[in-house]
């Protein structure tokens, strides 16, 4: 078998199995905002909690980010020129002054919670500042616990085992859901059952890393050379992750002068387009080309770098450009069959789903973007992502007036901030593709036949759901029930002609990606890697 094919269809089948638990994983994140929304609806409590929450969730994902694009590169170097014991003693480092730092910054929140909360969400009334303070003490307990759970998730994907790391955020999702719906409470719980998650997820992964054979020993030996290196190598990705954050924080900003629960759809939103593109799918084929990347990087393969690279565009490509038809058609109707339960009206689960609607148009982009800049990380230049990241955070920032202006207070006005986030997405995929080209040397050939091949399946199969929602008039008010099997009918239609669509344009690149999916590859994994089972 050919090396290169056999090397595509390992990729392909990775990124397909870590991309099923992720699934796993963004059902049970699905759950949890579900039991949040049928509990507390989406009221000035809601509110109160999505700002405590920005900022540790918002730190959070920028760990996400620097784990997977600084740490899983650092841990791969260190394993194929220091061997396991020196990466062991690395790692273990990483994880002692993640700790330390963490329960440092939980005491300082403690002291300025209420002037944090002020500032960034001026529009709120007093007692929801005083709430969102409090909640905000708990939910910074987050950041330390995910923090070294996903240090342990880059040394995993290092080790190429992807499919438990991928997974673990059920554990967390899962037990805070069935503690928010068994107590029942306060707004307070959701803070805490975030946290314990936290914690039962961080337990969750040292058991995987000790399965894999890794020993924790504590040190907080922060001058070491290679912890060092590590430190400077996050730097540019904590500060370029950082940056979304801030541009979160800038929508907050608009929205809490909107009516009442608007911050509340929009986290809703956000977060589940995040978690559907970045968590569960683009994510995957990212952790599976980043560890081969960096090998060919430094062993100097440069056809490799090409070949992978521009799998991993088309990958992105045959995930995204569906997906945006589904969504774009599809997401009012799944909001209204999923959410519009308990507390959460009828009115709150439309507007989400418009929402997520327009949030769709970023999927692409985002996708793409990901698969384009895998190679600068892999080669630890890290300064490139990170200007990458402030084109599109200062695009984000510059269209969001623009946007929302023209809805002024109206609850509309969410429509707008998402409609400037899909927007910038396209800024960041312009700047990554030329430094790929200049910078790298890699040309995406090939990669326009796909992109229209799927284009055209993708509209064909969006126009088809579009007829089929007309015909079984989804737009109608019908029984839970009945309008969840009414979305999987039209959902399956899309799905079937957007395959008949792909077979008739005889799109033989994307069936071959399809078919390795479901392929084990014929060789063995590199020397001293045990693939996940």
């Amino acid at each position: 078998m050919d090396p290169d094919e056999n090397s595509s269809r390992d990729v392909v089948r990775q990124s397909g199995l870590t991309g099923i638990a992720a699934l796993a994983a963004i059902v049970s994140g699905l759950v949890l905002d579900v039991s949040i929304a049928a509990t507390y609806g989406a009221g000035a409590a809601t509110d109160a909690f999505f700002v405590a929450a920005r900022l540790p969730l918002g730190l959070v994902a920028v760990v996400m980010v620097g784990a997977n694009q600084a740490l899983v590169p650092a841990i791969s170097t260190s394993l194929e020129r220091d061997g396991c014991r020196a990466t062991h003693r690395l790692v273990s480092t990483l994880i002692t002054l993640t700790l330390v730092g963490g329960v440092a910054l939980a005491a300082l929140i403690g002291l300025v919670a209420w002037p944090l909360m002020r500032v960034t969400a001026p529009g709120l009334s007093p007692q929801s500042v005083r709430l969102a303070a409090s909640l905000a003490r708990v939910m910074f307990l987050v950041v330390p616990l995910v923090a070294l759970a996903e240090i342990l998730r880059a040394y995993l994907n290092s080790r190429y085992s992807f499919v438990a790391p991928a997974a673990m955020n059920v554990v967390m999702n899962g037990l805070a859901a069935a503690l928010i719906v068994g107590l029942s409470a306060g707004i307070a719980v959701v803070a805490w059952a975030y946290a314990a998650g936290a914690l039962a997820q961080a337990v969750f992964m040292f058991a995987m890393a000790y399965r894999r054979g890794f020993r924790f020993r504590p040190s907080l030996r922060a001058r070491e050379p290679r912890v060092v290196a590590v430190g400077r190598l996050l730097v540019r990705p904590l500060i370029g992750a950082g940056l979304n954050p801030v541009a979160r924080l800038g929508e907050q900003l608009f929205t809490s002068f909107m009516p009442t629960g608007s911050i509340t759809v929009l986290n809703y939103a956000y977060r589940l387009i995040s978690a559907i593109g970045g968590s569960v799918l683009f994510r995957s084929v990212v952790i599976a080309i980043v560890p081969r990347l960096t090998s060919a990087t430094a062993n100097g393969r440069q056809d490799e770098i090409r070949r992978t690279t521009r799998l991993g565009v088309k990958i992105m490509l045959l995930l995204s450009l569906p997906l945006t038809a589904f969504m774009a058609v599809l997401a009012k109707p799944a909001a209204l069959a999923v959410f519009r339960r308990g507390n959460f009206t009828r009115d709150e689960a439309t507007m989400l789903g418009i929402v997520l609607a327009v949030f769709s148009l970023s999927l692409v982009g985002s996708g793409v973007q990901r698969a384009m800049l895998a190679p600068f990380f892999a080669r630890l230049d890290t300064r490139t992502p990170l200007r990458n990241t402030i084109y599109g955070v200062a695009a984000n920032l510059l269209l969001i007036p623009l946007c929302v202006l023209p809805f002024g207070r109206a609850e509309d006005g969410i429509i707008g901030i998402a409609l400037a986030y899909s927007i910038a997405q396209y800024v960041n995929v312009a700047h990554a593709w030329v430094r790929l080209r200049t910078d790298v040397g890699v040309s995406l050939r090939g990669t326009p036949s796909t992109f229209w091949r799927l284009t055209v399946g993708s509209a064909v199969s969006g126009l088809t759901m579009i007829g089929g929602s007309v015909l079984l008039r989804l737009g109608a008010v019908s029984p839970r029930w009945v309008l969840l099997l009414k979305t999987g009918v039209v959902g399956v239609l899309g799905a079937v002609t957007l395959a008949g669509a792909l077979a008739l344009l005889d799109a033989a690149e994307v069936r071959q990606l399809l078919g390795t999916l479901h392929k084990r590859p014929g060789g063995p994994p590199p020397p001293g890697v045990v693939a996940d089972q």
